[in-house]
């Protein structure tokens, strides 16, 4: 097991880079001999991306390959060009994308921001407080739970500024790192679900419209505030991280025997000696009025946080450097570095929306659609859909992309047969709230191993056990609710 593990071992590579090139290859062959692509082969696709995220650890890797093979059943007939042509229509295709634009600038608007609250000192300001009350390990993980709460209108922006605050004083404490990204990363998506103000109930509340559930927005919000109490898995995972934080559930893998061997090292900007030198600190007044402003601001955009940032982060600029707690230097340096650092995780985001958009293109969201299809028992349909979504939502996190082709095929049968369709909507989205916290390649597991300074495949492996253990829970709640609703 030692060689199959070892990267550097020829085994390794024939097991990792031997296996994809030759799906790749099975992938020319498949679509060279077949008129029309079998929808089912996507499944193919899914069990690789499981094989090569665990086995090789390397999660850029595995969203490469995966699409490659996507792109090789797509346009394989066209042999190598047409292979060439197709990687290049869908990557510029995709690029072009607002949704991918939008995820792009507010990722690195966000590591931006955050280096300038850090550069400012007002980090280190709010992490005294919790400094002073944190005492224990356990105290500590249960403060980094409560403080997911007040950033809930952004699952970016909770996930950046709770791990750049955190990480650090997890390392001052000596606590593991892997606690705080297993709590920070668990309640990203179930706050986002069960919070209605933000950008993600404008988003439901559209889906509803636009599949002609709801006439109105004003109705779409009340559909969407119908599935929360039916959104399990978002529950469970915040019941469960708050039991872990207790010390209450077991530990497994890196929180049971945590490597600290693997911890990149933290630049904690708050601790800067030539700002210390200068006396120039920033106060808990300059930590919140920023993030109450761009607050304020994502309401007046319709909680789109992308145009809130492009106006607050230059106020928050001009604000600073009247303040005297930052230099002109510091603009430049938090602009530059906080991209920078965010250019790996931009290739993923890149990959996994060509790696998504492949599967789409050959049926196998379709095809997940029509196996939901065949449980016409009505208190069934529940737990098959979130069995079934869950499935594929943890090899490959499509989430928002799940629910635009999924709602307009799911909810109306859901009618038709009788079935609660705020019972199966809250099941897809359980579905999509599961794969953010299980699937290895989920932008929300290498943003949060980004921020906490851990390898992303380590981060993720060490959250499987218990994403595994919150769904089993939600599964037995929608086969009893099922029946009862």
């Amino acid at each position: 097991m030692e060689r199959v593990m070892d990267h550097h071992t020829w085994l390794h590579k024939l097991l990792t880079y031997g296996v994809g090139i030759v799906l790749v290859c099975v992938c020319f062959a498949v679509s060279a001999m077949s008129k029309e692509v079998n929808p089912a082969i996507g499944t193919l696709i899914v069990i690789f991306l499981l094989y090569y995220a665990l086995l090789s650890r390397r999660i850029l890797e595995t969203l490469i390959f995966g699409a490659f093979m996507g792109l090789a059943l797509i346009y394989g007939k066209g042999g190598f060009s047409g292979f060439v042509d197709g990687l290049v229509e869908r990557t510029y295709s995709n690029m072009e994308l607002d949704d991918f634009v939008w995820m792009i600038v507010n990722c690195d608007l966000l590591n931006v921001f955050v280096r300038l609250l850090g550069r400012a000192g007002s980090t280190a300001s709010f992490s005294k407080i919790v400094q002073k009350h944190a005492k224990t390990g356990k105290s500590l993980n249960f403060w980094t739970w409560l403080m997911q709460f007040p950033l809930f209108f952004d699952d970016y922006m909770h996930i950046t500024v709770n791990g750049g605050i955190m990480t650090p004083i997890y390392d001052e404490k000596k606590v593991p790192r892997e606690d705080c990204a297993f709590i920070i990363q668990t309640l990203g998506e179930p706050i986002r679900v069960l919070f209605p103000i933000s950008s993600w109930t404008a988003f439901m509340a559209g889906i509803f419209v636009v599949d002609g559930f709801a006439s109105t927005y004003a109705e779409g919000f009340r559909a969407f505030l119908k599935t929360i109490p039916f959104s399990f898995y978002a529950w469970v995972a915040m019941i469960g991280s708050l039991l872990f934080a207790l010390g209450k559930l077991p530990r497994f893998r890196g929180m049971k025997t945590p490597h600290p061997e693997l911890y990149k090292p933290l630049d904690e900007i708050e601790n800067d000696t030539e700002t210390e030198r200068s006396g120039r600190r920033g106060n808990l007044f300059d930590f919140f009025m920023p993030i109450l402003v761009m607050i304020l601001l994502s309401y007046f955009f319709d909680w789109d946080l992308v145009p809130a940032m492009l106006v607050v982060t230059p106020l928050t600029f001009v604000y600073y450097l009247l303040r005297g707690i930052i230099d002109t230097d510091d603009v430049e340096e938090c602009l530059i570095e906080g991209c920078k650092e965010f250019t790996y995780l931009n290739l993923l985001i890149l990959f996994s929306y060509v790696l998504g958009d492949c599967i789409s293109a050959i049926g196998y969201t379709d095809y997940l659609v029509g196996l939901a299809q065949q449980f016409a028992d009505p208190r069934l349909l529940p737990l098959a859909l979130f069995v079934i979504f869950s499935c594929s939502e943890a090899a490959m996190s499509l989430n928002w992309n799940l629910l635009l082709i999924a709602f307009p095929v799911i909810l109306p049968m859901a009618i038709q047969i009788g079935a609660n369709p705020y019972l199966c909507a809250a099941a897809m989205i359980s579905a999509g709230a599961f794969g953010n916290n299980f699937c290895y390649i989920c932008d929300f597991s290498t943003l949060t191993a980004s921020v906490t300074g851990l390898p992303t495949a380590y981060h993720a492996s060490n959250c499987v056990p218990y994403s595994l253990m919150f769904g089993a829970v939600t599964a037995v709640l929608y086969l009893v609710a099922g029946f009862i609703f």
